[in-house]
């Protein structure tokens, strides 16, 4: 079996392909590289070099594929195109290259912000779903996932974690009901992922993956603070809103313009809706 891997050079992509290896001993897997490097070290394991941002010659990639695994994407940029060039567009052109190469089998990851009106983000992504549902598959597996945590990553909770961590204190965000959280431990979304994945299952399915509680924005604080110690700061949603606009504005590190929708938009799923079998750690369990 020939498998194109895109996205591995990220945490969840790479702790995935890894439990791939695992339990795939006859299969080959072709990683796309584009910026970061793919530092997993296995025989089965070759690199296409391909930037999905631009068109590519459909011969850079291997003459035969059977399954696609798509993690690649963008979740931070500050300005849409960013999001829609390679969430939206680069994984139509990937999905009509690799059909080409006569592969049937599609694995997309896309998020629980896949929703109209959740900004450029989500719905880059919805728009990416629905246009793979027009083209044929044999199998086509749509994930998404809450917030992800447990990856040591830069953003999203994880990002929480470091700044508790680090400075003992914690953003308590007040004044807007619908910013919620249903934290997924990757030890948990690796699992299910890699095993859905490798179902031989027929037609489309999608599957929502959270953690096993839905925390509001003071849940989520209390718990971070009692963890690490931490002191919860209350910021009055409505004013740290436009704090984000403006720092969002400026190319500040600290916010894209999107990401207040992200936060208030409507999600896919909670805890309680999820596809969730085996979803068992708690958050800072």
């Amino acid at each position: 079996m020939r498998i194109l891997f895109t996205g591995a050079s990220s945490v969840t992509g790479r702790r995935v392909l890894e439990r791939l290896l695992q339990s795939s001993e006859d299969a080959e897997f072709w990683c796309v590289r584009h910026h970061s490097k793919v530092d997993i070290v296995d025989a089965r394991v070759r690199i296409v070099d391909l930037n999905l941002a631009e068109s590519f010659a459909e011969d850079l990639l291997p003459d035969a594929i059977d399954v696609t695994i798509h993690f690649a994407g963008v979740s931070h940029a500050h300005a849409p195109d960013g999001y829609w060039n390679i969430n939206h567009l680069g994984t139509m052109s990937l999905a009509k290259a690799v059909r080409a190469r006569g592969c049937r089998r599609f694995a997309y990851i896309s998020t629980r912000c896949a929703t109209a009106g959740s900004g450029a983000y989500g719905e880059s992504k919805l728009a990416a779903e629905d246009d793979l549902q027009k083209l044929s598959w044999d199998s086509l597996l749509i994930v998404r996932p809450s917030e992800i945590y447990g990856a040591q990553g830069k953003e999203g909770v994880d990002k929480l974690f470091r700044l508790a961590a680090l400075w003992h204190l914690t953003p308590w965000l007040f004044g807007n009901s619908q910013i919620t959280f249903a934290p997924l431990h990757i030890d948990d979304f690796v699992r299910i992922v890699a095993d859905e994945i490798m179902k031989p299952a027929k037609a489309s399915r999608t599957i929502e993956i959270c953690g096993p509680e839905d925390l509001n924005a003071r849940e989520l604080a209390t718990r971070i603070s009692q963890r690490y110690k931490a002191l919860p700061v209350p910021l009055w949603w409505p004013l740290f809103a436009l704090f984000l606009k403006i720092a969002a504005g400026f190319n500040l590190r600290w916010g894209v313009p999107d990401q207040i929708t992200r936060l208030t938009g409507a999600k896919t799923a909670t805890a309680r809706s999820a596809d969730r079998t085996g979803c068992t750690r708690f958050l800072l369990d």
